[in-house]
């Protein structure tokens, strides 16, 4: 079975004053597509167990940046970047890591904000994902 071109859904819209050619897409086909070697099965069972595991890592990291608890911010963030990685979600990916990067060196005075950028940026992964699961994987 060969996959179908990625929807639009898959494409972020473009900034406000920026051309739609510029906007990074949300995932990144070729990248899930090469993670799981074309194997769409495993794309849907890898997709599936992070669409259940990313709302407890985020709640983790929350948790983590409330109770100032840096090491515990940046395992939950880590985890969720290397999730993130498999499915191209690049712009999530980096805000993922600014969290990583802030729990390493303690750095929790702004993480409230950059944990709301990550949930943001993360919802429209899921979303994506999810319409990318609808239309193109068995």
């Amino acid at each position: 079975m060969t996959a179908r071109n990625v929807s639009p859904s898959l494409a972020t819209p473009a900034a406000p004053g920026g051309s739609a050619q510029t906007a990074e897409p949300v995932l990144d086909r070729a990248a899930m597509l090469g993670t799981v070697e074309q194997d769409l099965v495993l794309l849907r069972e890898l997709a599936e167990i992070f669409l259940a595991e990313t709302p407890g890592l985020l709640a983790q990291i929350r948790s983590g940046v409330e109770e100032k608890h840096a090491e515990k911010v940046e395992r939950a963030a880590h985890t969720l970047k290397g999730a993130l990685l498999n499915f191209g979600a690049r712009r999530a990916c980096e805000v993922a890591r600014q969290l990583e990067i802030r729990g390493r060196e303690a750095r929790l005075g702004d993480a409230a904000q950059v944990v709301s950028r990550l949930e943001s940026e993360v919802s429209q992964v899921c979303q994506a994902l999810s319409d990318y699961l609808r239309e193109v994987v068995p």
